[in-house]
C-alpha cells in the first residue's frame, strides 16, 4: 500500500515527437514478473506509516515482548489480545485491477493492471514497512511516443521506518487512547515511460502516535515532505519547495459469520509545493484507498494467506494539480484485488 506524486498538469499531449523512448526493457510489461521480483510501490502506495504494534503476527515470531501499514494479522480464534511480539514479519505479493483511473492532462479513463510486493514488520527498536508497485496502464496512458507504442508502465516504491519510544525505553510511555509515540522516517521513489517521464524522489519526516484499538492498528504522522521530479514535456528537472503532509494508516480484522475480513488503508494530505513544472501554482492534494479482504485462505486451513476482495481508491488535486488547469485530476476508481501472504 499504493502515492505518485509528479505533479504533472494539462500539457501531456503536447509532446515533444523527437523524444528519445524509454528503454526496452520498461517496454515489456509482465505483471508476472512485477509480482515475483520487484522490491521497491508506485505511487499510490499502500504505506505510509508503519505500524509499530497491533495484534500478533501470524509467522516469523522471533521475540514476544512488549511492543503497517500493513498487514499485520489478526488473533488466532481463541487467543488473547495482549502485547505484539518485539520482532515480526508479514510479506505478500498482490495483484488489483481498475479500469477508471485518471491523469492530469488525460480526459479519457485508464484501465490499470498493478501488481505488487510489500513486506511489513517490528525490529527491536521501531517497525517498517515497504512496498514497490508495477503499474501497467492502458492506451488512454500512452508510453512517451504516442498510443501506438502501447500503454505506460510505472514502478513506484515507498518506504517508512518509525522508531518507537516505547521500544527504545523498554518500558510504555502512552495513556488513555495514546498506546505509543514514535519518529517515522520515508521515501518514495518512482519513474515512468510516459511523455512526463517522471522521475519523482520524495523524502518524509514526522513524528508519530499511535492510537489503542483493541484489535488491529491506527497511527498518524504529521510532518514535512520534499519533492523532486523530471518533466519530460518541457525537459527540465522541478524542485518543489517542502510541504506540510499528513498521512495515516490502518487495519480492522473482524468476522461476517464464519468469514474472516480485514478493513485496511491509508489516507494523506500534502500542502501546497509551490510552482509546477509549467508555473501552475499547486494546491492541497488528498489520497486515500481503503480495501476489504476475505481470508479465503482460513477455508482451506490456512488461515492469513490468501486474500480477496474489493478496493477503493479517492485522489484529489492529482499531484497538487488544480482542476481549473487540467481535466483528470480526480480519481475515483473502485478495484478488485488478490494476496498471498508468506
Amino acid at each position: 500500500m499504493p502515492l505518485r506524486h509528479a505533479n504533472r498538469t494539462g500539457w501531456i499531449k503536447k509532446m515533444d515527437g523527437d523524444m528519445k523512448k524509454i528503454s526496452t526493457t520498461l517496454r515489456r510489461p509482465l505483471i508476472g514478473a512485477a509480482l515475483l521480483c520487484c522490491l521497491s510501490e508506485y505511487a499510490r502506495a499502500e504505506v505510509y506509516t508503519a505500524p509499530n504494534g497491533s495484534e500478533p503476527p501470524q509467522a516469523k515470531q522471533t521475540q514476544v515482548n512488549p511492543n503497517a501499514p500493513l498487514s499485520a494479522p489478526s488473533l488466532k480464534s481463541g487467543e488473547e489480545l495482549g502485547e505484539p511480539p518485539v520482532t515480526w514479519n508479514d510479506t505478500y505479493i498482490g495483484y488489483r485491477y481498475g479500469s477508471d483511473f485518471h491523469y492530469p492532462g488525460i480526459a479519457d479513463k485508464v484501465t490499470q493492471n498493478i501488481g505488487y510486493l510489500t513486506t511489513t514488520g517490528g525490529f527491536r527498536f521501531g517497525s517498517y514497512a515497504f512496498n514497490v508497485d508495477y503499474l501497467v496502464s492502458n492506451s488512454a496512458n500512452p508510453e512517451a511516443g504516442g498510443p501506438s507504442s502501447g500503454g505506460a508502465q510505472e514502478i513506484y516504491s515507498v518506504g517508512r521506518v518509525e522508531l518507537s519510544t516505547g521500544k527504545i525505553l523498554g518500558r510504555s510511555v502512552g495513556f488513555g487512547f495514546i498506546r505509543d509515540y514514535g519518529l517515522t522516517l520515508g521515501y518514495e521513489f518512482g519513474s515512468k515511460n510516459d511523455a512526463y517521464a517522471e522521475r519523482a524522489r520524495m523524502l518524509v519526516l514526522g513524528p508519530t502516535i499511535e492510537f489503542t484499538v483493541p484489535h488491529g492498528f491506527w497511527n498518524i504522522t504529521a510532518g514535512l515532505r520534499t519533492e523532486s521530479n523530471h518533466n519530460g514535456i518541457t525537459g527540465r528537472d522541478v524542485h518543489f519547495n517542502t510541504a506540510w503532509h499528513i498521512e495515516s494508516s490502518w487495519l480492522f480484522p473482524f468476522r461476517a459469520g464464519p468469514v474472516p475480513f480485514i478493513l485496511r488503508g491509508f489516507a494523506s494530505v500534502t500542502g501546497p509545493k509551490g510552482k509546477d513544472g509549467f508555473g501552475v501554482d499547486t494546491q492541497t492534494e488528498f489520497l486515500t484507498r481503503v480495501s476489504l479482504l476475505a481470508d479465503l485462505g482460513s477455508f482451506a486451513g490456512h488461515p492469513r494467506t490468501v486474500y480477496a476482495g474489493a478496493g477503493y481508491e479517492y485522489w484529489h488535486h492529482m499531484y497538487g494539480t488544480p482542476s481549473s488547469a487540467a481535466p483528470g485530476t480526480i480519481t475515483s476508481a473502485p478495484m478488485v484485488m488478490a494476496e498471498i501472504h508468506f
